[in-house]
């Protein structure tokens, strides 16, 4: 069978969380055949990760970064090592669903014009998470909802062997890739033509502006014609640059809502929510410098300051429970952040690289 992947995760003291994720992709029988190499990229743990996986693990590729690099840092250095058509980027707080990630490379394999997919997110009792977002930009600080945006209105399914035609008209726009999924089609079909029902169809997948770069697959080519992610993002937000700039290249980015794959949203930042939210707010104006005219930049911080003041001033500390006292916290270090001039020493990185 064609290794027509690899699999690049990025840990840092999550050694728990990282077996977890191995044990379940280990346990994907459907994947396995498919699987070139397991690449993990160590941003210099100290919680015994090297010595785990060296005894359980050993067939895995590891490296070992002697300082945390990042994560844009140490996804590169991962998929310097890949040799496949495909890489699949892993947080080390996801768990795979068998059978899932398969659907991914299948959708690849038939939509040859698709560079980055991502899948929906979900908790582990299996609801589902934010999964796709739009590019951050002022219209997203005005108005929230904005940063939710799907691109487009149509939805499609899309394979080789069936095509489902309206029954109102002939409309080949709704295919189905293989018979083994007919059981799971959101379309109710009528009878030997493939007619569908009237109902609306059941989104299988769609263009996004952007995924959550939790569990994302692209193509190693395009990664390699977009020269990898931008190091400049220490964390948050890498992945985001990269989509935008695989779209303006001419690629899609779809989001495949049928898909699965289990995230423990956050518990690798939340040790220290103040200062990841500050790390996000860095790659944010990074991002916005990047992507944005110097005009635009200023009435973004304008906005974002003038949030910060809002909310300081509208709640008084003492009459805040423990969560709103540290939102308020961070509100304050937000606006002297700043006032400072946006240093990259504020959020998650190492105080001597910052």
């Amino acid at each position: 069978m064609d290794k027509k992947l690899s699999i690049v995760i990025i840990t840092k003291d999550t050694k728990e969380l990282l077996e977890n994720l191995l044990d379940s992709i280990g346990k994907d029988l459907s994947l396995n055949p498919f699987i070139d190499k397991i690449i993990i990229v160590d941003n210099a743990s100290t919680d015994g990760t090297d010595k785990v996986i060296g005894e359980k693990y050993p067939p895995i590729l590891y490296v070992r970064n002697e300082q945390n690099r990042g994560f844009a840092a140490a996804v590169n250095r991962g998929a310097s090592l890949a040799e496949s058509k495909y890489i699949l980027f892993l947080n080390s707080d996801t768990i795979l669903v068998e059978g899932e990630v398969v659907k991914m490379l299948d959708f690849m394999e038939h939509n040859t014009n698709a560079a980055i997919c991502g899948p929906q997110l979900v908790y582990p009792d299996m609801k589902s998470q934010r999964s796709f977002a739009a590019a951050p930009s002022l219209a997203g600080e005005l108005l929230p909802l904005a940063r939710f945006k799907v691109l487009g209105s149509r939805f499609k399914v899309r394979g080789s062997r069936f095509k489902v035609q309206n029954a109102r008209e002939n409309d080949s726009r709704f295919t189905i890739h293989d018979s083994r999924s007919l059981s799971d089609s959101p379309f109710t079909i009528h009878d030997s033509r493939f007619t569908v029902s009237q109902r609306p169809p059941t989104p299988v997948f769609t263009d996004v502006d952007s995924l959550i770069g939790a569990a994302i697959l692209i193509r190693r080519d395009v990664l390699e014609m977009l020269d990898g992610f931008d190091e400049r993002y220490f964390f948050f937000l890498e992945e985001t640059d990269l989509c935008v700039r695989a779209r303006q290249a001419g690629h899609r980015i779809v989001f495949l809502p049928a898909v699965k794959v289990i995230h423990l949203q956050g518990k690798t930042v939340r040790k220290n929510w103040i200062r990841g939210r500050m790390e996000y707010n860095i790659s944010l104006t990074k991002f916005i410098q990047k992507h944005h005219t110097r005009s635009y930049y200023a009435m973004f911080v304008a906005v974002k300051l003038t949030k910060a003041l809002f909310f300081v001033v509208l709640f008084p500390l003492p009459l805040f429970g423990k969560r709103m006292r540290t939102k308020y916290a961070y509100y304050l270090t937000l606006i002297s952040w700043y006032l400072h001039g946006c240093p990259d020493n504020a959020g998650l990185r190492p105080v001597k690289d910052a």
